[in-house]
């Protein structure tokens, strides 16, 4: 299944002082020669002939695509790119181009009947998460987490187990997102991800 019109996609930029950045948009006119992002503010610089990764869900997987930018709207909102897509999506299994850090946030979920389990770490696509409980891999867990003034329940597959001591595993939870709750699980951890990650690179950019 190629990407869909009307996708939400996340085009990647890197630098130095602020780490990496994952920047919405929505995909439109898709053809294989090429496709619209337009972004609602406006996309960090880029420049005609580069290329980028950009990133989305496909049904439960999350891939990344690597992209040529052809052209560029100078006005918006909205602030369109017309890009090209170089080769073939590929699944970002273990979640390391998307994940970020919650240590320190106070996040918890609500795993099965399991209350306050530390979440470590959140991503577009699932989480990884501290419980006493054991779990094998492939099983599919309820959860609800509450962040801000929101509640998103829904479900996640167990990806990994790695023990860390105290009675505790760390989970690696990947998200179903193929019902209407699965949805709102999915902007919820696309919320987390996004807000998270732009508190700590304004605490980056306010120390450098």
């Amino acid at each position: 299944m190629a990407l869909k019109d009307g996708s939400r996609v996340f085009l990647r930029f890197d630098s130095p002082s602020r780490g990496r950045v994952l920047q919405p948009g929505i995909a439109s006119e898709i053809r294989d020669g090429g496709w619209t992002i337009a972004f609602e503010s406006r996309h960090q610089a880029v420049e005609d002939g580069e290329e980028k990764l950009l990133y989305y869900h496909q049904s439960r997987a999350f891939l990344q695509q690597q992209i040529l930018i052809e052209a560029q709207s100078g006005e918006g909102p909205p602030f369109l790119l017309h890009v090209k897509p170089i080769g073939d999506a590929v699944s970002v299994g273990t979640r390391e181009e998307d994940r970020v850090s919650t240590l320190g946030t106070g996040l918890t979920a609500m795993i099965e009947d399991e209350p306050d389990c530390l979440i470590q770490d959140v991503s577009l696509s699932g989480l990884a998460a501290l419980s006493t409980r054991q779990h094998h891999v492939g099983r599919c867990l309820e959860i609800a987490i509450c962040y801000a003034d929101e509640e998103y329940v829904g479900h996640v597959e167990v990806q990994c187990v790695h023990p860390v001591g105290d009675g505790k595993n760390r989970y690696g939870l990947l998200g179903v997102f193929d019902t209407a709750e699965g949805k709102r699980l999915q902007n919820g951890l696309t919320r987390m991800t996004l807000e998270i990650q732009h508190q700590r690179l304004k605490i980056i950019s306010s120390s450098s």
